[in-house]
């Protein structure tokens, strides 16, 4: 405002409100032509200061004004705003290099009155404050580019370690029946050179399959360990004649003809079958239990009349309890089968000449 002042009196010097010097004289022909640019020259001085002094407020209407969320016509506004502002320090500049101008030739001439010309800087338009532009930000904000997820990579399934084939004897799936697969082990077995791994598994399928477990029984028996299994059989199955039988003939062959008898007269009371009959009947004849062996004999004889090997074993019984007349009738009928073994046969005729010549 300083410098507007010291404008101020210096034009009033000039206007003739103050006294000039007498040795100063103002040509003519100049003074018609001054006034006018001296005016402007206020004038654009006067425009100049009103706007230093309400830039401030105008700045602050137009952060406050309304900004609409287009960021383009923002800038250009401000672009032209900005564009203005330089015309108009340009026109004044202009001005005042003129008025200048006219001050310094004034001054070189000789009648022009000596007066100090202070040049003014006219004010520089502020540039738009940044703020501005946040309420465009905020109507329109930038959309948040997310990385894609990467699936992750499937994990490639391990290869499973091969282990090494061991031989079992496993039972495969069949559509046959428990019963039926044991019964094929159990025919298996019978040709096999280890047969006591499918009587086992025979038996595991089937526990009533009491063959297998005869046959077990007996291979271990060969080892002397199968005495275990045969009790817990004999115990397990009361009705099955053939476990005391097997244990009458086991007994037998090791001596103990005690212990036989008693095997013995368990399995009497039971009622074999035909094989294991055949059986008893032997170890009943060697034990002297004649009445028990014809017996079996005749049971067997009922079955298959024209077996030359019972009616030798039931002669035998009859010949050793002092019945000669049927011992002679079933050695005859022995000669008469075809199923006699040679050295049987031998026997039943010696045995035919001693009882005729009788």
């Amino acid at each position: 405002m300083s410098v507007i002042n010291d404008t101020l009196k210096a034009l009033e010097l000039r206007g003739g409100r103050g006294a000039l010097p007498k040795a100063v004289k103002v040509p003519a022909s100049q003074s018609g032509r001054r006034p006018l640019p001296r005016v402007a020259l206020l004038l654009a001085v006067l425009l100049v200061a009103v706007a230093w002094a309400w830039w401030p407020t105008v700045a602050r209407l137009l952060a406050n004004a309304p900004v609409e969320p287009v960021v383009e016509a923002h800038e250009v506004a401000v672009e032209q705003v900005a564009e203005v502002h330089q015309a108009a320090v340009e026109s004044v500049a202009e001005v005042t290099e003129t008025v200048l101008a006219d001050d310094a030739h004034s001054e070189a001439s000789p009648a022009a009155p000596a007066v100090a010309v202070v040049p003014v800087t006219p004010p520089q338009p502020e540039p738009p404050t940044e703020p501005m532009a946040e309420p465009v930000a905020q109507v329109m904000p930038a959309p948040e580019h997310k990385p894609e997820a990467k699936p992750e990579p499937e994990p490639e399934p391990k290869p499973e370690a091969k282990s090494e084939a061991k031989p079992q004897l496993a039972i495969q799936q069949s559509p046959l029946s428990p019963a039926e697969q044991a019964r094929q082990l159990w025919q298996q077995a019978q040709q096999a050179d280890n047969p006591e791994p499918m009587l086992e598994q025979a038996l595991a399928l089937d526990p009533h399959l009491h063959p297998a477990r005869l046959a077990l029984i007996e291979r271990l028996s060969q080892r002397g360990e199968g005495d275990d299994l045969l009790l817990s059989a004999a115990r397990d199955y009361p009705q099955q004649a053939a476990y005391p039988v097997l244990a009458a003939e086991l007994a037998l062959a090791a001596g103990d003809n005690t212990l036989a008898e008693q095997w013995l007269s368990w399995s009497q009371r039971l009622v074999p079958e035909p094989d294991w009959r055949a059986r008893r009947a032997v170890v009943a004849q060697q034990l002297g239990w004649l009445e028990l062996a014809s017996e079996d004999y005749l049971a067997l004889l009922n079955a298959e009349p024209m077996r030359g090997t019972w009616w030798f074993g039931l002669g035998y019984a009859r010949d050793a309890g002092r019945d000669l007349n049927g011992a002679e009738t079933a050695y005859r009928k022995a000669l008469a089968s075809t199923d006699l073994s040679q050295q049987a046969r031998e026997f039943v005729r010696d045995r035919l000449t001693v009882l005729e010549n009788r």
